[in-house]
């Protein structure tokens, strides 16, 4: 486990581990996840639709999409 100090400007320095972890160099956006008090720290994806591709994709394996949508059509 890895620590920073906050300065008087409140900036840290962003471990090594964690910069690499992120795939970080100069000049990254960092976008921040709050969450029952826990922060993530993530990197700002250069795509937002590719990254986002796939979420949720759990939810659909067990159901015929062509079905469910022709249900949905239907009401």
């Amino acid at each position: 486990m890895d620590s920073a100090t906050v300065s008087s400007k409140f900036q840290v320095v962003i471990p090594r581990k964690a910069r690499d972890v992120l795939g970080l160099k100069a000049g990254d956006k960092l976008i921040f996840d709050y969450r029952d008090g826990v922060v993530a720290i993530l990197a700002r994806p250069a795509d937002f639709v590719e990254f986002m591709r796939g979420l949720g994709s759990e939810v659909w394996k067990e159901i015929n999409v062509s079905q469910y949508l022709r249900g949905e059509r239907e009401t």
